[in-house]
């Protein structure tokens, strides 16, 4: 309870002692909530279908895979396409000798881990202050929003998104103020939260630019920043081209359901009752609406700006964090016109919780360091922090087993664990099925029918097995068919191997017409775009870590000198 007020004096052991209370609030926060395999949230059946796709993938030799073949009952649900999983692979490989169970909590464990490692990096690489950085750390590690994240809602990739946020904003501190020659940690934050959640990354561009705005005249002056700004935007497009190269094309190849439904950010964004619940998120939570915000502590703690009267280096750098803070707290509230504007596909103006929660912790820290005067102030300080964090484990947990326990006595079906048309298959929501698909209830009505516009057309022996749909058909005049699998982007078909072209039906299902009898079958082999965005990554990857391990180097040697 004593460590945090002993970080800022000593950096190195007040360092270790930070790991060990990082590690010790990690591990009890994995092992008093939930347990989500008996609790699971919202998105959690459809994330560990994720998990046990690339599981198999991993233990076939298969990856990298594309296509969930055993979802929407066979007709398979393109998941890799619209969802990365470069950061799931390692605990996919330790799924293989542990069950998906066991290796989905030791994801939760080690991202909260990193999460707090790479906020104290980030906080104290630019205070050079442990003390601030442990605290900062702590706050935004073990948020009730964070919390609420992995387990009420199991929105995974926003949950793994947390962990690279602070090297995004390290990196674009030294951009701005700092070393420039350090561009590439901007690169590296910004690719790894794009392979772990899209909508994150957008929001975190977003917040990027209003940066960048508002810090304009350090990069006027010094225009070498500006170019080290570009260059970082620029080599990240090749890292991250895997995942958006096969994004982008699939979306602009077919038309989802996610491009026509209902804008209901308008509906989403917090009004007054919201933002007073999400005040008291992590000690009070309501009983009539599943929702989490901030927490007393990162809404309290930068009120201390009211009670610090000395100038500090850094004083500016914790308001400028309140100001953006409250820019992004507005912009997620009912004075923000969101209903008004094309971005339905944030689906929740308070995604900027996480945001929020970033820059709070970083000048509620810094306030509270500020404030403390004496080593027993700190003292005080670093058990209640500690101790409050606890609380809100405690809270949290009750609030998610009581939500969780309410939906699982009003709607069961969502909670067998076996996918099916009456939850929708736990694809969440279905927003990357093709718009001519009527719905999951026409799959599930249609069922496993090859369907061809011949009556005597004959087709027998239809099975699936490792991905491959196939069938024996007779004919006696060129057909056309419809097959039971969901149409995109980088399906192959061939008749005893000869290459049939491959449609879409006026279902969203896949055609392909037949000349002949034979054998057919059906795979999905992907595109030559897709193969190349794989190739530029890995050899872009590479390239970078060369680059820094060089350039480190270079700098070690020119110190000594």
């Amino acid at each position: 309870m004593n460590s945090l007020a002993d970080i800022k004096a000593d950096g190195k052991s007040g360092f270790r002692i930070f790991l060990l209370v990082l590690f010790a609030l990690s591990l009890f926060m994995v092992c008093r909530l939930g347990p989500v395999s008996t609790y699971a949230g919202h998105d959690y059946f459809f994330n560990t279908g994720r998990f046990n796709v690339l599981i198999q993938a991993l233990k076939s030799g298969n990856y990298p895979v594309y296509m969930d073949y055993n979802a929407l009952g066979g007709y398979g649900y393109f998941t890799k396409g619209f969802y990365p999983d470069l950061v799931l692979l390692p605990f996919a490989a330790l799924g293989i000798f542990t069950g998906t169970l066991v290796a989905y909590d030791a994801m939760i464990f080690t991202m909260t881990f990193l999460c707090g490692l790479f906020m104290f990096h980030a906080v104290n690489g630019v205070f050079k202050n442990t003390f601030v950085a442990s605290v900062s750390a702590i706050l935004y590690s073990f948020s009730a929003y964070r919390l609420f994240d992995w387990y009420n809602r199991a929105a995974l990739g926003e949950s793994l998104s947390f962990t690279f946020l602070p090297v995004v904003f390290l990196g674009l501190y030294r951009i701005i103020k700092g070393d420039h020659r350090k561009w590439y940690l901007l690169t590296i934050g910004y690719s790894l939260l794009v392979y772990t959640h899209l909508l994150s990354s957008f929001l975190a561009f977003i917040t990027l630019v209003l940066i960048v705005v508002v810090c304009y005249r350090p990069l006027v002056k010094e225009p070498e920043r500006i170019a080290c700004l570009a260059l970082a935007a620029i080599v990240a497009l090749p890292i991250v081209s895997s995942y958006m190269l096969t994004l982008l094309e699939q979306m602009f190849s077919n038309t989802f359901y996610y491009s026509v439904k209902e804008n209901i950010t308008g509906q989403t964004k917090l009004g007054l009752e919201d933002l007073v619940r999400g005040a008291l998120s992590g000690i009070l939570y309501s009983k009539t609406e599943n929702m989490a915000g901030m927490g007393p502590l990162l809404v309290c703690l930068p009120l201390l700006r009211l009670f610090v009267k000395e100038r500090t280096p850094y004083i500016k750098i914790a308001d400028f964090c309140v100001l953006i803070g409250i820019i992004l707290l507005v912009s997620a509230s009912a004075v923000f016109p969101w209903g008004r504007l094309p971005l339905g596909f944030i689906q929740f103006p308070w995604r900027f919780y996480e945001f929020i929660t970033f820059f709070f912790a970083v000048s509620g820290a810094y306030y509270l360091s500020l404030v403390l005067k004496t080593r027993k102030h700190r003292i005080i300080a670093g058990a209640g922090v500690i101790s409050f964090t606890l609380l809100v484990f405690v809270v949290s947990d009750h609030n998610y087993k009581y939500w969780q326990s309410l939906a699982m006595s009003e709607a069961p079906h969502w909670f067998t664990g076996a996918a099916s048309v009456d939850n929708e298959y736990y694809l969440g929501g279905l927003e990357y099925l093709p718009v001519k698909t009527p719905s999951h209830n026409y799959i599930h009505q249609r069922g496993d029918t090859v369907i061809s516009e011949r009556a005597k057309t004959e087709v027998s022996n239809f099975q699936r097995k490792e991905g491959v749909t196939s069938f024996d058909i007779k004919t006696g005049s060129p057909d056309m068919i419809e097959v039971p699998l969901v149409y995109y982007k980088g399906y192959k078909a061939t008749l005893d191997e000869k290459e049939l072209l491959v449609e879409e039906s006026d279902y969203g299902l896949i055609r392909i017409p037949v000349n002949g009898s034979g054998k057919v079958e059906i795979y999905y082999a992907g595109t030559t775009l897709q193969k190349a965005g794989g190739y530029i990554s890995v050899l872009s990857i590479p390239g970078l870590i060369v680059y820094v391990f060089v350039f480190g180097k270079k700098r070690g040697k020119i110190k000594e000198q």
